[in-house]
């Protein structure tokens, strides 16, 4: 969906400003990745020590990243850009840690942004793991929500110009977690938060968005993109004992790695003559980005991840113990 909503938005112009007025499907995609997100790291982490889940994460996440970075780099000096102005070393350092959006940095490969939370949400779940309160991250998602209303308020009567993403997307995947806490122990906790989230994220997205800046969605493609990231999590998570095609379990194995590539490829396709006839350049631009994920995947995301997991198969231990309140 993402992909799509790049894709679109580059080919048909008018079609980005449509989608960020009324429902965009990269939104809905980013909100249903952190929910899932929450879910497969209390999966993950609830068997796992927090060192094998950190080292096998660290080989999972970061050589993909660093190298689709360094391509997108390097296809966008090839099609003639100028270097750009916010490239120095300290942004080059501190995009190569992945946390640039935690700090409200320039993103080198643009996607990143998301990831930066990603790995604040780890470090989020790996604290609680440690206390043995897994439920803490449960509750840490009523304090991101808080912090989210907090900058929808400033907006609102202020006329600040908070994106508050990042509190927003924390709480999100604190919710997929609580689900997860939910399908293995009957942890109650999830439901009102859930409810809180669901009702007051949309409508606290028209405080954030009055007389939108650039920058701030507007309330009506806040609330629907929003909602719609959790109907669609709804609709796969209401199906996840049935078997799929090989063919979506293969897009979902290389879905990172397309994540990253895909505006690289985009790039290249649109200094082609096929970039002329939008219909014919975005197909193009999507089967290559597709062939171009794949390929990382299978020589770069496999065998690092592979790694990880060998350099943490003899050490692993019995997971922590996980006190309960």
């Amino acid at each position: 969906m993402v992909v799509f909503s790049h894709t679109a938005e580059s080919a048909w112009p008018g079609f980005g400003t449509w989608s960020h007025a009324h429902i965009d499907l990269g939104r809905v995609g980013i909100v249903a990745f952190f929910l899932v997100s929450g879910y497969v790291v209390g999966l993950t982490l609830s068997g796992q020590s927090p060192r094998t889940f950190a080292v096998r994460r660290f080989w999972r996440l970061y050589p993909v990243y660093w190298l689709a970075t360094s391509i997108w780099v390097v296809v966008w000096l090839l099609v003639g850009n100028d270097m750009p102005a916010e490239m120095s070393v300290w942004a080059i350092l501190v995009n190569i840690t992945m946390v640039q959006s935690i700090f409200g940095m320039w993103s080198i490969l643009t996607p990143a942004w998301t990831l930066g939370i990603e790995i604040a949400f780890y470090a989020q779940a790996i604290a609680a793991k440690l206390s043995g309160r897994f439920h803490w991250v449960t509750l840490a998602g009523w304090v991101w929500l808080a912090a989210f209303a907090a900058l929808a308020l400033s907006n609102l009567v202020r006329g600040t110009a908070y994106s508050a993403v990042i509190p927003l997307m924390l709480c999100t995947a604190s919710v997929g977690f609580a689900l997860f806490r939910w399908d293995t122990e009957r942890d109650r906790r999830l439901w009102p938060l859930l409810i809180a989230v669901v009702v007051g994220g949309p409508a606290l997205g028209f405080a954030l968005g009055v007389d939108p800046q650039p920058g701030i969605w507007p309330p009506v493609g806040f609330g629907a993109s929003y909602l719609g990231g959790f109907v669609l999590f709804a609709v796969f998570w209401s199906i996840r004992k049935v078997a799929l095609s090989k063919w979506l379990l293969w897009l979902g194995a290389v879905s990172y790695s397309l994540y990253l590539v895909h505006v690289s490829v985009i790039q290249v396709v649109g200094h082609t003559p096929l970039w002329d006839i939008p219909p014919l350049g975005a197909a193009a631009a999507t089967v290559l980005s597709l062939v171009a994920a794949g390929l990382l995947h299978r020589f770069v995301e496999r065998p690092s991840t592979k790694l990880g997991r060998q350099l943490t198969t003899r050490v692993e231990r019995a997971p922590l113990p996980v006190r309960e309140e």
